[in-house]
């Protein structure tokens, strides 16, 4: 099935703005959740159709606010607004006319999604108790149809861009999913994993002759006091002494270290 069908950018909106005919307060809230699912259609049309073959582990915990920022670290062209044509000219240079358009794709920036998906998020919320007796309630209805007007150039769009080039690896550490674009990563450099709750350092290094990357993390490997599985910790949670966790269980740790020095004779 279409990812188009699956998530229908188009109705959520054309039910917040129903909602938002009306004058009660209520409905509003309502259309808060509507302009909310508007967003989340917009970034998962994008997210199944360029990447179908991401793992179960990645899709399932990304969330709206982070899959826009991931895709874009894949490929920041595949991830904005773009005129996709072709023309079927023999030339070697670019010819001026007969292009023929295939389509737009339109998807919001990182920051504008961020800004907005939290806003909305923000209205769903009652007043905090300390500040409930004097504040007045807030009319949102107009920062709604804001929104609203601002999604429909999204909306109208269903042309995307499919993703290339994409290798999944293991973190050594917590050995979660992560995604990697071929295209953006440089053989050398140090990635930190996505995991919050791991948050290991680690070097890639790229192996061109098979089109695929490795990783590399200096560990210390420990067995957990509660739950007894493997618990893989980074190199520099050490160094540092660095609260860390079990993957498992979540238990915490802190780690001491002892420091002892001495005065090394001087060289003749």
């Amino acid at each position: 099935m279409s990812v188009f069908h699956i998530y229908n950018k188009d109705k959520h909106l054309q039910q917040a703005l129903q909602l938002l005919e009306s004058e009660s307060s209520v409905e509003h809230v309502y259309a808060c959740l509507e302009l909310r699912f508007c967003i989340e259609a917009i970034v998962y049309q994008k997210l199944l159709h360029g990447i179908e073959n991401l793992p179960k582990t990645i899709v399932n915990t990304w969330q709206p606010t982070k899959a826009l920022k991931m895709l874009v670290e894949f490929d920041s062209f595949a991830s904005s607004d773009c005129v996709v044509e072709v023309n079927f000219s023999s030339s070697t240079l670019p010819p001026k006319s007969g292009w023929l358009r295939l389509g737009e794709q339109r998807l919001p920036t990182v920051r504008w999604l961020n800004k907005t998906y939290n806003k909305l998020g923000s209205f769903l919320h009652l007043v905090e108790p300390q500040k409930a007796s004097e504040t007045t309630p807030k009319d949102i209805k107009n920062e709604l149809l804001e929104i609203a007007e601002q999604l429909q150039k999204y909306v109208k769009s269903n042309f995307l861009i499919s993703y290339n080039n994409i290798d999944i690896k293991q973190c050594p550490a917590c050995q979660q999913d992560i995604a990697f674009s071929l295209r953006n990563v440089r053989d050398g450099e140090t990635r930190k994993c996505s995991n919050f709750r791991c948050g290991a350092l680690f070097t890639v290094k790229i192996d061109s002759s098979r089109n695929n990357i490795q990783l590399s993390c200096n560990t210390y490997d420990i067995k957990c006091q509660l739950c007894e599985k493997d618990i893989f910790i980074p190199e520099a949670t050490i160094r540092n002494l660095d609260i860390f966790g079990c993957h498992n269980c979540s238990a915490k740790y802190m780690p001491r270290g002892e420091y002892e020095f001495v005065l090394l004779p001087k060289q003749s």
